[in-house]
């Protein structure tokens, strides 16, 4: 067995010696063709795609190539040299590339493209918990996809915790504990902590201004 490494024809030599000594040799002029073969390959943008930016831009970067083929890791793909797609999700998918030579040879390129679970979220500096239905209590706004061990903690200027939840969505409405007494207009402390969807810690410290 031989393995040729470079594509061209090849002239055979072959020396034959029978079972009672004698020799001989032949030699047979471009018996063997070995066709060209693509080669597979692509890079992609942005680096670190994430459910804030889905969308990636692939490049081919494949030689000697007439046809390409993709998988997108999630049952789709395309037959474009340079596509565009848009992950459904976060999480990891293997993207590969097929390329076929006019040989009829042909090559693959593997990628895994790990689309990020971002988080987009942040702290008010105000609000008024007047009754009127408008900013009437204290929440951060933003993205949180998959986060655990969520906490809001609200203190006064003087330590005493007003408020505390474990519910992202919950907010102060401006009394102890939601149900106490009113606390007046000032300056409070605000403390978020959190994981992040693969375990990574978060803590968001502000001030919100109450006023009435």
């Amino acid at each position: 067995t031989y393995t040729y490494e470079n594509a061209g024809t090849f002239t055979v030599g072959v020396d034959i010696t029978s079972p009672i000594g004698c020799q001989t040799d032949t030699t047979f002029n471009d018996l063997i063709t070995v066709l060209p073969s693509p080669v597979a390959g692509f890079s992609y943008t942005p680096e670190r795609p994430s459910n804030l930016c889905p969308e990636v831009r692939f490049l081919d970067e494949s030689q000697g190539a007439i046809s390409w083929s993709w998988s997108f890791g999630n049952n789709q793909g395309s037959s474009l040299p340079s596509p565009t797609h848009v992950f459904p999700d976060t999480g990891l998918y293997e993207v590969r590339q097929i390329v076929r030579h006019p040989s009829g040879c042909q090559d693959t390129a593997l990628a895994v493209i790990d689309v990020f679970p971002e988080v987009r979220y942040y702290l008010p500096n105000a609000f008024t918990p007047n009754g009127d239905g408008t900013n009437d209590e204290y929440r951060g706004k933003g993205l949180l996809p998959g986060a655990t061990n969520f906490q809001l903690t609200i203190w006064n200027r003087w330590g005493e915790r007003l408020f505390r939840t474990d519910d992202p969505f919950a907010g102060w409405n401006g009394r102890k504990n939601n149900v106490g007494r009113e606390a007046p207009p000032g300056v409070y402390l605000v403390i978020v902590t959190f994981r992040g969807p693969r375990g990574e810690p978060y803590e968001l410290k502000g001030q919100a201004t109450l006023i009435r």
